[in-house]
């Protein structure tokens, strides 16, 4: 087995698959491969065991990009990393990525970001500024987490400008103290402090040196000294490396608990007051960059992390106290740069400006709207205000028009006359007289005074629709024995709304059966009816109507738990700005809708409990929970590989899945077309499907693509093929997505204006909608029938009389 020895007091992934590099050479030689390793580090020459058979397949992997590369005689890509900056050929590589713009100079895009940015045709930095779009502002809450955005980072390069995302908050305190710490990683050594203390007056600089491991405690005793004669304080530091020196170095050598806590309570990490708000036209964040941008510079420039462990290497070595003082100055001055980022911040946060640098709030970024162009226009003098008003169509064609023009006076007298026309009585009802008092059962109350109520509807004929104005004629009468005046409960009835039945019924039917707007369905009012009503009346109309079928939209989803089969969908909808989510359950004759606020699917558990036949869904993980036979939408899968397949045209391997998944499903398909869903004759097809997921698990894929879909298809393996064994299961969830689709309509009418309550009402209706549709039945006579059993679905064709 291969054994290394090393130096350094941490093991890192590089090292052990420099073990497996070697195990594998051994293994070539001596004809069988090593199942472990053993690596000896650090000074104490600790051990530890490593297992060598994954490491080494990854080994191979490397090795065949090495030698296709050596074979094709091609050039490695160029790809700046976290090794350059100890590598001698980093000045070379850096220029090379400069001249080409690259994408890797952004510190922190990672390569697999890269990558994806190469696949949409981004190359260079330049290219990638183009990609930034300024979200809207949204309520910051108490948690929020900031993200960065390479591409607005991008794009500050591009301009040479510094872009505020944010208002970045500093703590504020009379004595400000900016901390820097040098140590060796390795040996959990922390050999220099370095605190520059600011009063407001004067800045002082402090060091404490430890020439080894056993001054440690003295340095913090030193340090904790001087921190404690401060009283009102706070401490800046940049990055992690400080705040995990003071923990450590607290729980190891300890101190005051009050002023350990002070310190940790008083302590600010300068960086997460800039990351995600402030944008420099610099490639990364670190300290030394953008200290240098805003002006500072260091004494020595080749002055760094990586050269301040080399400088203390080299004094343990020689003892010489030039590399003593230069580690010192380095330190002395990271304090003061530090000191210089802090005070530009806390320059933005008080002014939000900050003239010295060319500065953007990422509010002033113009956001693209091709067709936001009918806007409200903002002006700058109220006068223009009121003489763009006077350009309105309205106002130029009713107001300036009508002044000159005699047949536009005559037009606008005329829609005025409109509005105040009356309609021909149809049909006039006189409602009988009561026989009883409602108080005391007395006989024969007198007529106390004479009332009329004009009830506007439409009525619906076989051959067409009219107009129907009744008018209701009624009395009130007053009880001779308990003199009490009253109005019979069948006037209150039939008087209730001074628009009919049916003519909620057409409207309802236009605005959810049609998916006519509201504005669309006044308009034909006026239009076919001469009915000039108010929009609210809408409102009022959905409201009435999903009350009366709320029954039956519960006995909806009664006959889906009884059923054998029930497909599933959920989609996005915007109430009142916040989005919310609408889920279809469906099978081959009903349609059931309902509302919730987050797509989280915890409730699906309990509203499922009773089902005991087969689900059918897409991929969301939701569905998982469900204790049901389960079959997933194949139609999802072929889609999301085929896309994958012509995003990635090289990639052979998931080209080569495909193509097996395809051979697989191509008879299965004929033979639905040929006998239907039958599992009498679909289940032969299950030994195909076996050995299909036999391959898929015996082979090795080098392509993620490839190995993403496969881990994919394992994990649903139980789930893709059920429709195999079970009758009249589709293999897709074809159901859900058409009742979604009719959703997804009815959504672009209300165009995100409705409360939650009153998609709860749309739903109740579309639910009632749409399963008679599924069943070839009117949704229009049963509206205006007010059918009560809808479950079986029988409509009444004889309308109700007024």
């Amino acid at each position: 087995n291969p054994i290394i020895f090393l130096p350094h007091q941490k093991i890192t992934r590089q090292h052990k698959l420099f073990l497996a590099f070697c195990g594998a050479a051994l293994g070539r030689e001596q004809k069988k491969e090593p199942a472990s390793g053993r690596i000896f580090f650090g000074k104490n020459l600790s051990s530890t065991k490593i297992q060598l058979a994954s490491l080494i397949k990854t080994v191979d992997k490397i090795e065949q990009e090495i030698t296709n590369m050596i074979d094709k005689q091609a050039i490695p890509t160029l790809r700046l990393n976290d090794h350059c900056k100890i590598c001698e050929f980093q000045e070379i590589c850096y220029a090379a990525a400069k001249e080409k713009d690259d994408l890797s100079l952004l510190k922190g895009l990672s390569g697999k970001e890269i990558d994806m940015l190469n696949k949409r045709g981004i190359f260079t930095v330049t290219q990638y500024s183009y990609t930034f779009r300024p979200r809207r502002a949204k309520k910051m809450m108490a948690q929020q987490i900031i993200k960065h955005h390479h591409s607005l980072n991008a794009l500050a390069i591009r301009t040479q400008t510094i872009y505020i995302a944010g208002k970045p908050e500093l703590p504020s305190a009379t004595t400000r103290i900016y901390l820097d710490v040098e140590g060796i990683p390795d040996e959990n050594f922390y050999y220099l402090i370095g605190l520059v203390i600011d009063d407001g007056a004067n800045a002082t600089s402090h060091s404490f040196w430890a020439n080894d491991k056993t001054e440690e405690r003295e340095i913090w005793s030193l340090f904790l000294k001087k921190v404690g004669a401060l009283k009102d304080f706070v401490m800046f530091h940049y990055g992690s490396y400080e705040t995990k020196f003071l923990k450590q170095m607290g729980a190891q050598y300890g101190g005051s608990s009050e002023l350990l806590e002070k310190i940790k309570s008083y302590s600010f990490n300068a960086l997460s007051a800039l990351y995600g708000r402030v944008y420099f036209p610099i490639f990364s964040n670190d300290l030394k960059s953008i200290a240098s941008f805003l002006g500072f510079k260091w004494s020595d420039h080749n002055a760094s992390g990586f050269m301040s462990l080399l400088w203390r290497q080299q004094w343990d070595r020689s003892r010489d106290d030039i590399f003593k003082q230069k580690l010192i100055a380095y330190n002395n001055e990271d304090c003061h740069a530090l000191r210089t980022v802090a005070n530009y911040l806390e320059g933005i946060s008080a002014t939000n400006n900050f003239e010295r640098y060319p500065t953007k709030h990422t509010d002033q970024i113009k956001r693209d709207k091709p067709y936001d162009i009918f806007r409200e226009n903002n002006f700058c003098f109220p006068d223009l205000e009121k003489i763009n008003r006077c350009a309105y169509f309205d106002y130029q064609r009713d107001k300036v028009y009508a002044r000159i023009s005699p047949l536009h006076r005559k037009l606008i007298a005329k829609k005025a006359h409109k509005f105040k026309r009356n309609h021909k009585i149809n049909q006039t009802i006189n409602l009988p007289r009561p026989k009883k008092c409602p108080q005391c059962n007395a006989m024969i109350p007198y007529r106390h005074a004479n009332y009329s109520k004009i009830v506007y509807d439409i009525k619906i004929h076989e051959s067409g629709i009219k107009r129907w104005v009744v008018k209701y004629t009624f009395s009130r009468f007053r009880c001779k024995k308990c003199n009490k005046a009253f109005v019979p409960s069948i006037y209150k009835k039939a008087t209730a709304s001074k628009y009919g039945q049916h003519l909620m019924a057409w409207v309802i039917y236009q605005h959810i059966g049609r998916l006519k707007s509201q504005h669309g369905i006044i308009e034909d009012l006026q239009e076919i009816f001469k009915y000039h009503f108010p929009m609210s009346i809408i409102g009022d109309f959905k409201t009435r109507a999903a009350s009366c079928y709320k029954s039956d939209y519960d006995e909806l989803w009664s006959n889906l738990l009884r059923g054998t089969l029930l497909h599933v969908d959920e989609t996005k909808v915007s109430v009142r700005g916040v989005t919310n989510y609408v889920w279809a359950f469906a099978n081959m004759d009903t349609v059931y809708y309902m509302h919730t606020n987050t797509r989280e699917g915890d409730f699906l558990k309990e509203k499922l409990s009773g089902f005991k036949g087969v689900l059918v869904s897409d991929f969301y993980t939701a569905y998982d929970s469900i204790s049901c036979v389960q079959q997933k939408c194949l139609i999802h899968l072929i889609r999301d590989m085929n896309e994958d397949i012509l995003k990635s045209p090289f990639d052979w391997e998931m080209k080569e899945l495909g193509k097996d998944f395809t051979a697989l499903l191509t008879p299965i398909i004929e033979t639905i077309d040929k006998y239907g869903l039958k599992k009498w004759h679909l289940h032969l097809h299950g030994k195909a499907v076996l050995r299909f997921f036999k391959k898929l698990e015996d082979r090795e894929y080098s392509s993620e693509l490839a190995k993403n879909f496969r881990r994919r298809m394992v994990k649903y393996k139980d789930k893709l093929f059920s429709f195999l064994v079970y009758d009249g299961i589709p293999w897709n969830n074809n159901n859900a997505e058409h009742a979604i689709k009719r959703f997804v309509f009815l959504r672009n009418v209300i165009n995100g204006l409705s409360t939650e309550e009153s998609i709860k009402e749309y739903l109740v209706l579309l639910s009632i909608c749409e399963t008679l549709r599924l069943n070839n039945k009117s949704f229009l006579l049963s509206l205006a029938a007010k059918a009560s059993d809808m479950i079986r679905l029988k409509m009444a064709v004889n309308m109700v009389s007024a």
